[in-house]
């Protein structure tokens, strides 16, 4: 038999819902009573009856029976979606007596917004077992549901526990998928998280809650005692507590009774069980402490903190003592790595730091908690200035608050200097860079004549009355820049190391006056513009068009004869294809 045939045979052994439990998950969904005026008729979806309302009903106006309540009162609007929850004025259903909302049927279109969702775990104590059915539930008034209908029901998880095990198969929340495979947990949590989880965390349209009905039928199990009613109102997580009992009923009873459920919680959702202080291995050490300090704890918040500090000091401090520094805030696990940090006592620490607790004069510290980062904040500084802090009157000082605000200020005048030491570095570097860079432009701007030479051979071009040539040198980019009134200028020292190319674009006929100026990248045109960018970076737009697209024909017949290597003739003029249709 495969795992998907074994877990399918398990949820044919659930108990079927019973009318009670129908009648349970209908009542988790808003209640209305649809009308159809011209008819006399109503259906209701609180107890899921349609009648014809006769005249002898409506002669009877009892509190209990009030059908002109029902049949005259006024219509009340759909919400606006499924998530609108604001409230409703409602009225007695005059057959079960529920608060119900009325619905003229002609006023209510599609009802599309009348559609709800819930999810609803199902409890019953069958055939020595308690059994929990996970469904995905729906209610809905469109076209092709009966109004005075059942809810939809979908099983989407089986559950069976009893001590020692607890079993579950569980389905995907969508489409009509099989049950796949049947998980275990068959003993304690040793290490993660139960084995067994609830079905409804994939949908989290409509959130990962759930309803339980039948919570009673735990009163029927080995698990009556663990108080599952109480720990239900701390979330939907019943589905794992109910496995957690399944081994240690005994320990999560004495725990829920004695208020701790934070503990049970811990347990429950993150599979954390306190082990320093609680035995979960036998029910009577579950505490680890004898009659005196049980006694003790349980006058105190009963807060598991307390049993883990007291632990922790291996139990030199007194109870009541641990009670007192837990409800001033102490953090033990930051506590306990400062001491070991600082090779302190964790206890002298503590006293050390309560000392300060409530002082107006150290920063108004309110808790232990807040004095601890007092404290380290001082040490920080005391470090980066050089203390001696293995000497106890200097790691513990006798006024925490003049000496921590002498190694702060020390530690900021240190700062200061070493933030203007490398202030001044980074400027020697910068100017160092700068001289480095000038000289550089210097020497390529001695040889740049005969780069410009390449560069006319490659790029020079000549052609129905406009040319493109190379500048002369680093001046002349910067005249051209101040004439047309654009950035080419910052490109100058790029252009004479060779880092990029700027070409002029000019006029036969005024070859020395700035028009157009061009970047190259190899064959590629970067950019090309004229007078301020023809306006391109302002705010009120372009003021002239873009010259690629008006000289394209020329910049397309330039960019041609250079990917077919810049020919010329003798004369050293382009050498450019004839045109079709030219004579011979």
């Amino acid at each position: 038999m495969t795992s998907q045939e074994k877990a399918e045979q398990f949820a044919g052994k659930a108990p079927p819902l019973n009318q009670a439990e129908r009648d349970a998950i209908n009542a988790l969904f808003p209640a209305y009573i649809f009308r159809r005026s011209c008819t006399n008729e109503i259906w209701t979806t609180c107890c899921r009856k349609h009648m014809v309302v006769t005249d002898e009903d409506m002669m009877v106006t009892t509190p209990e029976r009030n059908f002109p309540a029902v049949m005259w009162g006024p219509h009340q609007r759909e919400q606006r979606n499924r998530w609108d929850d604001a409230p409703k004025p409602t009225t007695q259903c005059p057959l079960c007596g529920r608060m119900v909302i009325v619905k003229e049927l002609r006023y209510t279109g599609g009802r599309d917004n009348l559609s709800r969702y819930r999810r609803a775990v199902v409890l019953r104590w069958y055939r020595g077992a308690l059994w929990a059915r996970a469904y995905d539930c729906g209610k809905h008034y469109t076209a092709g549901y009966d109004l005075a209908g059942d809810p939809t029901y979908k099983l989407v998880g089986v559950y069976r526990f009893r001590p020692g095990l607890a079993e579950a198969t569980t389905r995907s929340w969508y489409g009509d998928s099989p049950f796949g495979h049947i998980e275990k947990q068959d003993g304690p949590l040793t290490k993660g998280r139960w084995n067994i989880h609830a079905p409804f965390s994939a949908n989290a349209d409509y959130g990962i809650g759930y309803d339980v009905i039948g919570l009673d039928e735990i009163q029927e199990s080995p698990f009556r005692y663990c108080c599952a009613a109480d720990f239900r109102l701390s979330g939907s997580r019943l589905l794992e507590f109910l496995t957690a009992c399944c081994f240690y009923p005994r320990q999560i009873e004495m725990l829920m009774k004695a208020g701790m459920r934070d503990v049970v919680t811990d347990l429950v959702h993150r599979g954390v069980k306190h082990a320093t202080v609680i035995d979960w291995d036998d029910p009577k050490k579950a505490f680890k402490l004898n009659r005196q300090d049980m006694k003790t704890f349980l006058g105190t918040s009963r807060d598991i903190r307390i049993l883990e500090l007291h632990k922790r000091l291996k139990d030199r401090v007194p109870l009541m003592q641990c009670a007192e520094w837990i409800s001033r805030g102490v953090d033990i696990q930051k506590t306990a790595s400062a001491a070991k940090k600082w090779n302190i006592p964790m206890e002298k620490l503590i006293r050390y730091l309560d000392g300060y607790v409530g002082c107006a004069q150290y920063g108004g510290m309110q808790s232990i908690g807040s004095a601890l980062r007092f404290w380290e904040d001082y040490l920080t500084a005391a470090e980066a200035t050089g203390y001696l802090l293995h000497r106890e009157n200097v790691l513990l000082p006798r006024n925490l608050g003049t000496a921590h605000d002498e190694a702060t200020k020390k530690h900021q005048a240190k700062l200061e200097r070493e933030r203007a030491a490398q202030q001044r570095e980074w400027e020697r570097q910068r100017k160092a860079a700068q001289a480095e860079h000038d000289r550089q432009v210097r020497l390529a701007e001695e040889k740049y004549e005969e780069r410009r030479k390449k560069l006319e051979k490659k790029y020079g071009f000549t052609m129905d009355g406009y040319v493109i040539r190379a500048p002369l040198g680093k001046d002349e980019i910067l005249a051209e820049a101040r004439k047309l009134q654009h950035c080419v200028g910052g490109y100058a020292d790029r252009h004479i190391l060779g880092q990029t190319t700027i070409l002029f674009m000019r006029k036969v006929k005024k070859p020395d006056e700035p028009w157009l100026t061009i970047e190259m990248n190899g064959n590629k045109l970067v950019q090309i513009h004229g007078f301020k960018n023809e306006g391109l970076h302002t705010t009120k737009g372009r003021f002239a068009p873009d010259p690629r697209e008006v000289y394209r024909e020329f910049l397309d017949t330039w960019l041609d004869w250079m990917e077919k290597g810049s020919r010329r003739d003798k004369e050293g003029n382009p050498k450019l294809p004839k045109k079709k249709g030219a004579a011979a």
